[in-house]
C-alpha cells in the first residue's frame, strides 16, 4: 500500500471545511436538543460556539483541548458557587478577576473559559449543579466531535483530496490577497 504525505493543514481547505461542517452539525445538535427538551436547556449556550471555532484549528492538540475542557469545569463552577454566594456586582467581579487569574496562572489560552463562568450570572439555573453539568456535557461531546474529526482526517483518501487540491489552493491565492 502507498504511503500517502502527511498533509499539513494551515487552516484552509478540505480538512477545515470538513472541521466546520462537523462543528456547525454539532452545534445544531446541541440548540436542538436544548429548544426540544427542557432538562437540557443549558446544555447550549452561546461560548459553545467559540468553544468549537478554537477546538477545531486544535484537533492535534488533544492536551489542550483537555485542559482548556477542565478549564472551563473549573470556572463555571467557580461562577456557579459564587452566584449562590450572592448575585450582586461584587460577585461578578470577583468570579471574573479569579478567572482571569486563573487562565493566566495554568496558562489555559481559551478567552471562552472566562465566558462561561459568567453563565450562572444570566442563566439563573435553579440548581447549583445543573449548570456545571450542562457545560462538561456539551464540551465532552465536542471533544468526542474533535476525536471524530481527527479520525477521519487520519483517511487516506482525505489525505489525497487535500494534497490533490492543494495547488488550486495556491493558485487563488493571489485573487484571496485582492479581496
Amino acid at each position: 500500500m502507498r504511503k500517502v504525505p502527511k498533509f499539513e493543514n494551515k487552516g484552509r481547505g478540505p480538512t477545515m471545511f470538513l472541521r466546520s461542517l462537523v462543528m456547525c452539525c454539532y452545534l445544531m445538535g446541541a440548540y436542538w436538543a436544548s429548544y426540544h427538551f427542557p432538562s437540557m436547556k443549558m446544555v447550549f449556550y452561546p461560548t459553545l460556539g467559540a468553544f468549537c471555532f478554537l477546538f477545531m484549528h486544535r484537533v492535534d492538540q488533544i492536551k489542550d483541548i483537555g485542559r482548556i475542557t477542565m478549564g472551563a469545569i473549573i470556572a463555571v463552577t467557580l461562577g456557579s458557587t459564587m452566584y449562590a454566594i450572592s448575585q450582586g456586582a461584587i460577585s461578578f467581579f470577583i468570579t471574573a478577576i479569579i478567572t482571569i487569574s486563573l487562565i493566566q496562572w495554568f496558562k489555559w489560552n481559551a478567552a471562552p473559559i472566562l465566558s462561561v463562568s459568567f453563565i450562572p450570572y444570566f442563566a439563573h439555573s435553579v440548581s447549583f449543579w445543573a449548570l456545571p453539568a450542562a457545560v462538561l456535557v456539551s464540551l465532552l461531546g465536542l471533544v468526542g466531535s474533535i476525536w471524530l474529526i481527527g479520525k477521519v482526517e487520519q483517511l487516506n483518501w482525505v489525505a489525497r483530496l487535500s494534497l490533490a487540491l492543494s495547488p488550486l489552493r495556491t493558485k487563488l491565492e493571489p485573487l484571496k490577497k485582492e479581496l
